[in-house]
Formats: C-alpha cells, sequence, structure tokens
C-alpha cells in the first residue's frame, strides 16, 4: 500500500472566507487543479499508484488572520476535510488543523475534531505569530494531543525578523519555510518539550526541514552543552520525530535523510497539489525517487506506506 502522507488541499468552503485576503490568489497561483473534487484527486492517484492520501490543510493560509477568524477557517477546513473523508473512507484519511493563537480554543477544536470526524492527526504552524513552539502556553495542547495519542504534523511558517528573506516571498518558501522546520524541532527537544510530553509523535515537512539531517553531526559536535541539560539522551526525544519525502523530487536528498531518520522513520510524502501538472510532477518525482532508493524492497514498502499504517493506526 502506498500513503501519501503530506497532500494539502484548501476546499471551497474555506477558500470562501480567504479571497478577501490580498495574498490568497498569490497561494492559489501554487496550484492548478481544483483540490476540492475529490474524483480528480482519486484519478491521479490511480495513474501513480497511490491508495490513500493523509488530507491536511496548508497552514500558511492562515498567516495574517486574527485568532477568530483563524480559528474560524480551522473549523470550517476540519468539517470539510471529514466530510470527504467519510465519504471515501478507502483513498482519504482526515487530519485536523488549529492554530495556537488560542490555546485553550484549539484543546476544543482538536477534541471536537477527532470526536466529530475521526481525524487521525492534527498539523499546526512551526511558529505562531513568532512565539516558539517550545513556549508554555502551547502546552495544554500537548497535553490534548498526547490523550488523543495522535501525531502531529508541522508545517513551515512566514517568521518577521529578516529583511533580506521577508521582502521575496520565493527566498521565503525555498530557505525560510526549511529554517523554521529546523528551529521548531530543536526547539521542542533542546527545550525538553519533548521529554515533559513522552507520547508526542512529530512529523516534519520535506524531510525535517532538510536542515536538521544534513546538519546533525554538526549540532552534536558544536552544542553539547545544550544536549547536557535533557534529562534522557537526545536520541530519546529525536526518535519520536518523523520526516516526510516531500523534497520536490530531489533525489539526493533522500539518502541524507534515511542515515537521520532510518527507515522507521521516513513516510512518503508529495506536498500535493502545489506543483506544475496539476500536482502531478509532485506525485510522480517524490514517488520515483522513493522507488529508486538503495534500499531493500521491505523498507521501500515501508517508507511508501507501512510507516504510516503503523503511526496512523490504520
Amino acid at each position: 500500500m502506498i500513503i501519501d502522507f503530506s497532500s494539502h488541499i484548501i476546499l471551497r468552503e474555506a477558500e470562501g472566507k480567504l479571497t478577501s485576503r490580498k495574498d490568497f490568489m498569490l497561494i492559489k497561483k501554487n496550484f492548478e487543479t481544483e483540490t476540492s473534487d475529490p474524483e480528480k484527486r482519486i484519478s491521479q492517484m490511480k495513474k501513480y499508484g497511490i491508495d490513500m492520501q493523509v488530507l491536511t490543510q496548508s497552514t500558511p493560509v492562515l498567516e495574517g488572520l486574527n485568532a477568530p477568524d483563524a480559528a474560524e477557517i480551522c473549523r470550517i477546513s476540519n468539517d470539510a476535510i471529514g466530510k470527504m473523508c467519510r465519504a471515501f473512507p478507502d483513498r482519504f484519511i482526515p487530519f485536523a488543523v488549529v492554530t495556537l493563537q488560542d490555546a485553550a480554543g484549539a484543546v476544543k477544536e482538536l477534541d471536537r475534531a477527532v470526536g466529530e470526524w475521526g481525524c487521525r492527526g492534527v498539523t499546526i504552524g512551526t511558529n505562531c505569530d513568532n512565539l516558539g513552539l517550545d513556549n508554555p502556553l502551547f502546552y495544554p495542547f500537548y497535553e490534548a494531543v498526547e490523550k488523543h495519542d495522535i501525531p502531529i504534523f508541522l508545517h513551515p511558517m512566514v517568521w518577521q525578523s529578516y529583511e533580506l528573506v521577508n521582502e521575496d516571498p520565493a527566498v521565503m518558501r525555498l530557505f525560510g519555510w526549511p529554517f523554521d522546520t529546523t528551529q521548531a524541532i530543536l526547539r521542542l527537544v533542546l527545550s525538553g518539550t519533548m521529554e515533559r510530553f513522552p507520547g508526542l509523535k512529530v512529523v516534519t515537512h520535506h524531510l525535517g526541514g532538510g536542515m536538521l539531517p544534513f546538519y546533525s553531526n554538526r549540532f552534536n559536535i558544536k552544542f553539547p552543552n545544550l544536549i547536557k541539560k535533557l534529562k534522557n539522551p537526545v536520541s530519546e526525544s529525536l526518535a519520536r520525530i518523523y520526516a516526510d519525502t516531500a523534497v520536490d523530487g530531489t533525489a539526493a536528498a533522500l539518502p541524507c535523510g534515511h542515515a537521520f531518520f532510518g527507515t522507521e522513520r521516513m513516510l512518503f510524502g508529495t506536498d500535493y497539489p502545489f506543483s506544475p501538472e496539476q500536482g502531478e510532477v509532485y506525485l510522480r518525482e517524490n514517488l520515483r525517487i522513493v522507488k529508486e532508493m538503495d534500499l531493500p524492497e521491505e523498507d521501500k514498502a515501508k517508507i511508501l506506506g507501512g510507516n504510516a499504517k503503523r503511526l496512523l493506526k490504520l
């Protein structure tokens, strides 16, 4: 079985609330397909032999919204995703999306989405209005995630501190977002947040942001003093960090990611539909590079779907 762990969707219901945003059309231009149409999705999935998609809302659509408006988009998205997944249970897996601008509200919405729609995970951004994910304000949310025993899917977000990146959206997407994923994971691990919540399981987009695997030994050599602050070996926290293979078809990235995460913590993902050809480029190329990895077939089968089945309890 092949499961696309990182397949995004912006549904008509949410789109109707977002069209007033000045930058929404820029977001929309990143994909050409009508992502709300399940039949189109299923047709493309069949073409490439993908059995199921995890449906996740892309969190950058929440950028710039106040807490009530962002919460409304999350609620609308969760309902729409839940309905689509209930209509096609053999094809789609629902993930909730919440905003941490109101942690108590995030807990309520997560409880509702899991209880009402059976969501198998929850998507959050890698920062919340420039607050790090290790902020104690978010502890009640992590407690709720542990209670439901579901994974968190981290989607990179914009951060406001470096003008040379902020002034060019392309630079932020190409390099700023991977950095934000990396800092989010380091904060969760080095602050002891992962130790404080031993049931947390975190899935990173774009193979750990790319930076964590690439600089893993530099981190170990340069900052052993930070690791010593933890009660347990850092490996115990890192063992609950997973990564998807959504690297835009960059084959050279996979061996580096595999060396860090190992077979058991890699999940096939595409970042569909944010690519040309109505999203097909990411389906085709990300699938190709995983299938061509120099690994035993049983390991590739775990990455393509076996690990996701285990993590999501399918």
